[in-house]
């Protein structure tokens, strides 16, 4: 339960305090949780995107 709870602070989207203090609601937690996913998969699609392109460059 800890490292759900804290990945928002581990993401640096939230503070230890926020959680000590009941900054954000479980709907707030889980919101957090979308966006560090989504961030995680624009990043590797990002990467992924740049090595095609860098392997497409090196062909051509």
């Amino acid at each position: 339960m800890d490292e759900f709870l804290f990945a928002p602070v581990i993401a640096k989207e939230w503070s230890h305090r926020d959680i000590a203090e009941d900054v954000f609601d479980i709907d707030d937690l889980l919101d957090a949780h979308e966006i560090i996913a989504t961030r995680a998969e624009n990043e590797r699609r990002a990467h992924e995107a740049a090595r095609l392109q860098q392997e497409r460059g090196m062909l051509g």
